[in-house]
């Protein structure tokens, strides 16, 4: 025979499951929903430097790392980099042409694979800070024999 005890104990575990699956289906919706941007980027990851695209220009802009030599400690990079104006929100479109890369800035928490053939998108606030900031941004999966030279900058205009 069951006792009421089991049956209670069973439909109180059914129905916490139940209000934690309906929570958790609510907040995934928002987070996935993505507003309206007032920056598209597409960000393209190549072996071994990022690509960065402003459709709404159509420019296009490479950037190159060159690692620090033990003269100054510092290292540069040449070409292009990632500009965002501060409290705007953008959108970045990213994709690989050539091998799984994961575009990271960590000081803003952003982190996305760049997959070759799918394109996934993320949004962030930029910061609000003095013109002239620079974020790192680097390439978090190993993708090769100069993945640690995979280095940028978001630059804050």
């Amino acid at each position: 025979m069951v006792s009421k005890y089991e049956v209670a104990w069973t439909l109180a575990v059914v129905g916490l499951l139940a209000g934690v699956a309906a929570y958790s289906a609510v907040l995934l919706y928002h987070i996935d929903s993505l507003g309206d941007p007032g920056e598209y980027v597409d960000v393209i990851g190549h072996q071994w430097f990022w690509e960065f695209c402003y459709p709404a220009n159509g420019t296009c802009y490479n950037s190159t790392y060159t690692p620090p030599t033990t003269e100054n400690g510092l290292g540069s990079v040449s070409g292009g980099a990632l500009w965002a104006t501060p409290g705007e929100v953008v959108q970045i479109n990213v994709t690989s042409d050539d091998v799984v890369h994961s575009f990271n800035i960590p000081n803003l928490g952003v982190r996305i694979d760049a997959i070759p053939g799918r394109i996934n998108l993320f949004q962030f606030t930029v910061p609000t800070v003095t013109p002239g900031t620079e974020y790192l941004i680097q390439c978090t999966e190993f993708c090769g024999t100069f993945h640690g030279t995979m280095r940028s900058f978001l630059v804050i205009t």
